[in-house]
């Protein structure tokens, strides 16, 4: 395949790559909000990625977990966020309390209570709207949150431990318990972070407290929201994305630098004509192959006297002596002296030197 072939290959193949990503981003950013209820990739009124997109701006990296607590590496300097997690098997909780007991943190949102006997084997969750929750006076841990809104419909039945009370009805949304060296934050509804009520009241700055000090790595667990292991474009890591798009930039480039330029390349400058020093020589040459040649060798010598009469300011009928002299007082090359006066070598080209030195002497005067 020729060269222009291959150019062509090249930047279709790259027409079609770019194509490909700009529609992706397209559809990503003009795409509804949805996803299921309380999951970080959910933009959904009832999802958490504006959680998480605050946790990220108030430096708490976040990593989505899209295995199951079980099957992931869980730090004891992490937090894990359950929140609204079905199905949540025994071998889960039990590497959620191995966490924990290290020195983790669990943020828990919920009305799923058989697995916290762990925690707290009196705890009961009962149905109950909370428009709305305070903090209690004397709770620490929190900064300056006051108030939250919720949406909550159901609250736990305890007086101890709580972070939130409800202001009409009995009940906390928030509870706090100690687990070995770590604790648990159980939220009766994650209503609160969620993305359309955490601009409300204090919603976000309990969100931040919750999920521990700056620094700290936030793990969504998302494997109970149906996310899998990434499969197909999503399971390729964003970094490779980059180097994919400098590879395609590079082939493009070097496309364009081996492709057929359009005409022929632009000389660097103009092209001027020869100079008269330069045309004088080869009208020498050719006159000097000419034959016969005693006109032009005459015709030589009596311009080169007359020249060199003038510049000496001579008359034209000066001795040969009289002229050496003057030529000698002035620094005349003598052999425009010679052929001027006796024209010694009878040679056309001798006679064009003369009379291009002459010439150069007559223009730096």
């Amino acid at each position: 395949m020729s060269r222009p072939w291959w150019t062509i290959v090249g930047v279709v193949a790259v027409l079609v790559v770019a194509s490909n990503l700009a529609l992706r981003e397209i559809d990503q950013r003009t795409r509804p909000p949805g996803g299921p209820t309380s999951s970080s990739f959910a933009t959904a009124p009832d999802g958490t990625a504006a959680y998480a997109e605050l946790l990220e701006r108030f430096d708490r990296p976040v990593i989505r977990l899209r295995e199951p607590p079980s099957e992931a590496d869980l730090s004891p300097e992490s937090t894990l966020v359950l929140l609204d997690a079905e199905g949540l098997r025994t071998n889960d909780w039990l590497a959620a309390e191995s966490h924990l007991r290290g020195g983790g943190r669990l943020v828990y949102a919920g009305d799923d209570v058989a697995w916290l006997d762990d925690v707290d084997g009196d705890l009961v969750w009962r149905e109950r709207f909370a428009g709305s929750a305070r903090v209690p006076p004397g709770t620490t841990g929190l900064g300056g949150v006051r108030r939250v809104r919720s949406d909550a419909q159901g609250l736990w039945q305890e007086d101890d431990g709580v972070l939130l009370e409800a202001e009409q009805g009995r009940g906390a949304l928030a509870l706090r318990r100690p687990l070995g060296r770590g604790e648990v934050v159980l939220l009766s509804d994650a209503s609160p972070l969620q993305n359309e009520l955490l601009a409300s009241a204090d919603n976000a700055a309990f969100g931040l407290a919750v999920a521990g000090p700056p620094g700290r790595p936030v793990l969504f667990a998302e494997s109970f929201h149906g996310y899998g292991e990434a499969s197909g474009l999503d399971a390729v890591p964003l970094r490779w994305w980059w180097v994919l798009a400098g590879l395609l930039l590079a082939a493009l480039v070097l496309a364009l630098a081996q492709g057929r330029r359009l005409g022929p390349a632009e000389l660097p400058g103009r092209v001027l004509p020869p100079a008269r020093v330069e045309f004088a020589e080869a009208l020498a040459t050719q006159l000097a192959r000419t034959r016969p040649r005693g006109d032009a060798v005459q015709t030589a010598h009596r311009l080169v006297r007359e020249r060199l009469l003038r510049r000496l300011r001579l008359p034209a009928d000066a001795e040969e002596a009289e002229v050496r002299a003057a030529a000698g007082a002035r620094g005349v090359d003598p052999e425009i002296v010679d052929v001027a006066l006796v024209g010694l070598q009878p040679d056309l080209l001798a006679a064009g030197r003369a009379l291009r030195k002459l010439e150069r002497m007559e223009a730096k005067a």
